[in-house]
């Protein structure tokens, strides 16, 4: 009883926060389809009441978490980029790639939530909007860079946003594989893979970008 009144007396930014990390405990236990609301309460020692003040119910609430932890992500990479601004867009870009593949970034428990949520980005209409909104802020920060890239290395008509997907399709691949497996490659050839395919557009691979090489058929 004393630490539910004590819980009630937090600051309502704190209060959320402690919520949220009974939404990922609640998630990593028990998956979306296995979590209630009722479980989250019971996890984070609070009444039903106290969610519905702040949320609308299970799905606000883990959308609510999705973004928590996106904001945390970006932070870190965007903070990496700013570390070396003074490399160009090549340097912002070898600093994505190595906060990516940092401890932090590739912990089992981030990962083990991901998967939570990206399964349930079909389900509940609140965490697909979640997960639109984190991904295209993901992909606009490496659009950006790549954007700086082809300004600084003249490529005309280069398409940053193409490229832009098909980094994040690499970037996604790789952490995922790893997360599944941390033997399957290391974080640094990780990293390695990711500078090969800046490599392979600085090499000429950038052509296949530009808006001229580009034919849908």
């Amino acid at each position: 009883m004393a630490s539910q009144v004590n819980f009630t007396r937090m600051d309502p930014e704190v209060r959320k926060a402690h919520l949220i990390d009974a939404t990922l405990l609640c998630l990593k236990q028990h998956g979306f389809q296995g979590m209630s609301v009722r479980k989250i309460c019971s996890q984070a020692g609070v009444s039903p009441g106290l969610i519905s003040h702040h949320y609308s119910g299970k799905d606000e609430l883990v959308a609510e978490a999705y973004r928590a932890i996106t904001r945390q992500v970006m932070e870190q990479l965007r903070e990496a980029m700013e570390d070396v601004a003074g490399q160009g867009a090549r340097g912002q870009l070898s600093a994505f790639f190595q906060a990516s593949f940092s401890p932090k970034l590739l912990n089992p428990h981030l990962l083990e939530a991901w998967l939570a949520f990206w399964g349930a980005v079909k389900t509940a209409e609140a965490i697909h909007q979640a997960h639109d909104k984190s991904y295209k802020e993901y992909r606009s920060i490496l659009e950006h860079a790549l954007g700086q890239l082809a300004l600084e290395q003249c490529w005309m008509g280069f398409d940053s946003g193409l490229a832009a997907i098909g980094l994040t399709a690499v970037l996604d691949g790789l952490w995922l594989e790893h997360g599944l497996d941390p033997d399957a490659f290391t974080p640094a050839q990780g990293v390695l893979i990711c500078e090969a395919w800046i490599d392979g557009l600085l090499a000429g691979g950038h052509q296949r970008f530009c808006s001229q090489d580009l034919h849908v058929t």
